[in-house]
């Protein structure tokens, strides 16, 4: 070695000569180095080692964490919490949040972000672009990516305290939500029987189960019991960019085993033969992947084509509007307006208690209350007749 730089080899009549620059280490511990090449005489190669050494030498030193930007955390925080933690659908919605976050506060040292800076952010980002004002439904994403991320700083010692707690969070007014009563659920019904097989049994079963599209389109076979009429839930297929992203699901409450009517139960059965009877017709086409619902040669169903499905009939039948996830609430609707209590709701549709199904479902739920009302009349009326 000569200076940091040796003699490697020649070339065209000059020499090669080879230098390595140590850079440090970088935030995970790693050695970080380059290689440079530069062809000459001795004089020439030491003028290039000089300037190499004057770019680089400041980057010599290993990384401080606590001295780390925004957007050095924000890589640091992709890798090493979200790709093994959460799902490529979070990643990637995550990623696309943080080209909004980064060119705001991107070169602003992690420890030195404040909270009247997240506030001023948060202002900046519901203007959007080209004058479109982001609404507060769209904004507390972006919230609720800051606190999870200083949270999780907070735990790696990274910073002392979590800004974000004392910002001031966007204000969402309580949507009600869209459902169909007992009379559209028959209309839809009735028009189901004019449709294609598999149409009647995707929409008839999301109402009978209250099941979740991306749960809907990961069914298998063998999670249907045609015996005891039961379908068992313990995953979900969503589709990123083309790739699908399917998985196990992570709580106890989404891993479910739901009853399911006669009737949904029969219209199973007659879907499963006919896609018994349409395979044959595909021939080597087909690939056996043992779902139940399944584009044309047996792969996955995109979750989108659920919606796509319920759109046609609604259009064609001139039905209200309502989109696929709705169906959920009509599920939830109908069977709180038939007596079924809260809990055993919650249980069908994965949610982890009760009181999230209450919630969720106030505008049913309030009928009910009527009804609690009027009881103790019916009981006092009885007994003027006593």
């Amino acid at each position: 070695m000569d200076k940091g730089y040796k003699k490697v080899g020649k070339k065209d009549g000059k020499i090669k000569y080879e230098a390595i620059v140590e850079l440090g280490y970088d935030t995970y511990g790693k050695r970080r180095r380059i290689k440079r090449i530069h062809y000459g005489n001795r004089e020439s190669a030491e003028l290039w080692y000089a300037e190499l050494t004057k770019k680089y030498y400041h980057k010599g030193k290993t990384l401080n964490l606590t001295d780390m930007t925004f957007k050095e955390y924000s890589d640091l925080f992709i890798k090493n919490y979200c790709i093994p933690n959460v799902s490529k659908i979070t990643t990637k919605g995550y990623q696309t949040f943080l080209s909004h976050i980064i060119p705001i506060i991107g070169d602003i040292k992690l420890k030195d972000i404040s909270t009247f800076m997240l506030d001023i952010m948060y202002q900046k980002i519901k203007k959007g672009k080209k004058g479109k004002e982001l609404s507060n439904k769209s904004l507390i994403h972006y919230y609720n990516l800051i606190s999870v991320m200083f949270r999780q700083a907070k735990k790696w010692k990274l910073v002392e305290f979590n800004p974000n707690e004392d910002a001031t969070k966007p204000k969402l007014t309580k949507k009600s939500r869209n459902y169909y009563d007992e009379e559209n659920v028959k209309k839809l019904y009735k028009c189901l029987e004019q449709e294609p097989i598999k149409y009647r049994t995707i929409i008839t079963l999301a109402l009978d189960s209250g099941i979740r599209r991306s749960e809907l389109c990961a069914i298998k076979w063998n999670d249907i019991d045609f015996k005891n009429n039961t379908l068992y839930i313990d995953n979900s297929l969503k589709v990123i960019d083309g790739v699908v992203d399917e998985l196990k699901a992570k709580t106890d409450y989404s891993i479910r085993t739901i009853e399911l009517g006669n009737n949904t139960m029969e219209l199973l059965l007659e879907y499963k033969n006919w896609q018994e009877r349409y395979k044959k017709t595909i021939g080597d086409k087909w690939v056996e992947t043992n779902r139940v619902f399944t584009d044309k040669y047996g792969n996955y169903m995109y979750p989108s084509t659920t919606n796509n499905i319920l759109q046609k009939v609604i259009k064609k039948y001139d039905l209200p509007k309502i989109t696929f996830h709705e169906l959920r609430h009509t599920c939830a609707s109908i069977l709180n307006g038939n007596g079924v209590n809260a809990k055993a709701i919650s249980d069908r549709l994965g949610h982890a208690d009760a009181s999230i199904t209450l919630n969720t479902y106030t505008h049913s739920f309030d009928e009910s209350k009527k009804e609690c009302a009027k009881v103790f009349d019916k009981l006092h009326d009885s007994t003027l007749s006593l």
